[in-house]
């Protein structure tokens, strides 16, 4: 097939382990094979050549870029769309291009009957590993000319994924799907909030290097990775949440994500000028009080007196108190849940966990999925609440069955 003819679209597929065969996931560049014999090639290419070119016969390695983009939605499904661009050269190409796209859309030709094909199997593969309920919907497509810098020709195909990601509390996440994803150089993928709803990103892994639109990833539309990238299992990983949960659990004094709190100046300004006060007042009063037993006829108590009065300081009863919350204060939150936890026996309600701490949810969520990463932590859910676990106390419902 030669260049205007092969034009058409590069399918970059999400490729599924067919029934009976256990292993990964894989992101892969997938096309029409073409087996046939060099001069059996140079004749379809002639043949093809003194044609506009049917949907069905296209070409799937000719395309100049791939661009996979995913919007989430609150409800945890996405609505997936492959996104393929091929430059247009001159006015043939583009005239067969167009030819191309009209059939494209009017008929639901070879190429996407596979599209749909691979969608329902991926969603059916990813519910058997995640144990999540997953359908591939509302199927669409459509094939443009763009007229930008250059002239592109542009394709698109995309689905609902249903049950795409996981609801953890108040967070939304994204990757426990991708399986050992490879991007090459001339493909990309873009993850974003459905700009419809009130949903943030407040992490990503690995680091999109503000490869995203925005100035924070939190004021972003999105963030991508660009190839050549391999990504280990369950990355690319995002975390969605409300704007507004977001918002509520960002203390006034400004604490920061690792949880140590960062004092602003006007409440530093603010404590100043309170110790001011309380000394003022207790100088205040402790001059009417001497004031009031020389009235009395009773001798005002001189320094060496004080000095020596035997009666001890109200302070020393509370210095082991005092001593405890000292080495607290030296734990990270890591050490201080894992205490927590030790302390009550080796497994707790995430619920308890938030009264006991006296943090606000989604801190103790965020922090409980970045330990279950670490391995620190277990993590199983019962019901509508997750029971936390040491190693060695888990329940026996928290073995993974892929463990061997």
């Amino acid at each position: 097939m030669t260049r205007p003819v092969s034009v058409g679209v590069v399918v970059l597929v999400v490729a599924v382990v067919l029934a009976g065969i256990s292993g990964p996931m894989v992101l892969v560049g997938v096309g029409t094979a073409n087996s046939a014999s060099p001069q059996q090639s140079s004749e379809e290419d002639a043949i093809s050549a003194t044609n506009t070119y049917a949907a069905d016969d296209v070409d799937t390695q000719d395309f100049d870029n791939t661009r996979f983009e995913i919007t989430v939605h609150e409800n945890g499904s996405a609505t997936w769309t492959f996104r393929y661009e091929q430059q247009l050269t001159d006015s043939n190409e583009e005239q067969n291009f167009k030819a191309f796209a009209e059939e494209f859309e009017s008929e639901e030709t070879g190429l996407y009957n596979r599209f749909t094909d691979q969608a329902e199997a991926l969603t059916e593969t990813g519910s058997e590993m995640t144990d999540r309920e997953m359908e591939a919907t509302d199927f669409d497509r459509s094939a443009s000319v763009e007229h930008r810098l250059n002239t592109w020709g542009v394709v698109e195909m995309s689905f609902r994924w249903e049950g795409f990601a996981k609801i953890e509390d108040d967070r939304i996440v994204v990757g426990d799907v991708f399986r050992n994803m490879y991007l090459s150089e001339d493909q990309s993928i873009v993850i974003a909030p459905d700009e419809n709803e009130n949903l943030v990103i407040t992490d990503a892994d690995p680091d999109p290097e503000e490869n995203y639109t925005g100035n924070s990833m939190q004021e972003a539309s999105s963030i991508s990775w660009d190839g050549e990238e391999e990504f280990s299992n369950e990355r690319p990983r995002v975390v969605l949440q409300d704007a507004d949960v977001v918002g509520d659990s960002s203390p006034t004094t400004g604490t920061s994500n690792s949880g140590t709190g960062v004092l602003s100046l006007p409440v530093l300004l603010g404590l100043v000028i309170l110790t001011l006060v309380v000394g003022i007042a207790a100088v205040w009063y402790r001059n009417q009080q001497s004031d009031a037993e020389t009235a009395n006829g009773k001798p005002t108590e001189t320094p060496a007196a004080a000095a020596s009065d035997p009666e001890p300081e109200p302070e020393t009863d509370e210095r082991p108190d005092a001593d405890a919350l000292a080495e607290d204060e030296l734990l990270t939150d890591e050490d201080r849940v894992i205490k927590l936890i030790r302390e009550n026996g080796g497994r707790m309600k995430q619920v308890n966990i938030v009264e006991e701490t006296g943090w606000s949810k989604s801190k103790v969520s965020m922090l409980l999925s970045d330990m279950e990463s670490e391995g620190s932590i277990s993590k199983l859910r019962v019901g509508r609440e997750n029971i936390i676990s040491l190693e060695g106390f888990e329940p026996e419902a928290t073995k993974s069955p892929f463990d061997e």
